[in-house]
């Protein structure tokens, strides 16, 4: 008897890296709004500040970054990159011109934002930082300005609660895994 040993067609491996890379590009290249009724960051220096403004900005939340604009009617408008666009991006915060909002695998954020009238505010100060909790998009944390101090992302009680909420959630995928020998 004459034995082959049939020739890998690659079809089970080409299906699972386009599954796999268009998975990849929806956590990276997708963005996700802030729901609008849970949109509010509080400063005790600042006062309330909206991460979904109805009127002349948003902020568009992506695997790897955060882009857009938030609000605080006693400071004005915040930005939280300089990227527009959306496609997988890391700020260098390395001078005005690449500073921004970056997003790790795991929903800590770190970078700067930057107020015509606050300066710089850091996402991950020491002794605070924010956070994304990855199963429910709630904001967490602190971050810092030099010039309006901390700035909560989620606190209160009862009626006086507040936080952001983002719908960006991370997933998890499971799949089948066959080694065969060739």
């Amino acid at each position: 008897m004459n034995y082959t040993t049939p020739k890998p067609t690659g079809r089970g491996a080409v299906f699972a890296v386009v599954v796999l890379a268009m998975l990849g590009m929806y956590q990276t290249g997708s963005a996700a709004g802030i729901d609008p009724n849970t949109k509010w960051a509080w400063s005790g220096n600042a006062g309330w500040i909206n991460f979904n403004p109805t009127v002349g900005g948003s902020v568009a939340v992506y695997g790897d970054h955060l882009e857009g604009y938030i609000w605080a009617e006693n400071v004005g408008w915040i930005r939280l990159g300089t990227h527009t666009g959306g496609s997988p991006h890391t700020y260098a915060n390395s001078d005005a011109n690449n500073y921004g909002v970056n997003r790790d695998p795991s929903g800590i954020l770190y970078g700067y934002a930057w107020g015509e009238n606050v300066g710089w505010i850091y996402f991950a100060p020491t002794g605070g930082g924010v956070t994304i909790d990855p199963q429910t998009g709630a904001f967490a944390g602190y971050a810092w300005g030099e010039n309006v101090g901390w700035i909560s992302l989620k606190g209160g009680t009862g009626a006086t609660a507040y936080g952001v909420v983002t719908d960006f959630h991370q997933f998890q995928i499971y799949l089948p895994l066959v080694l065969r020998p060739s």
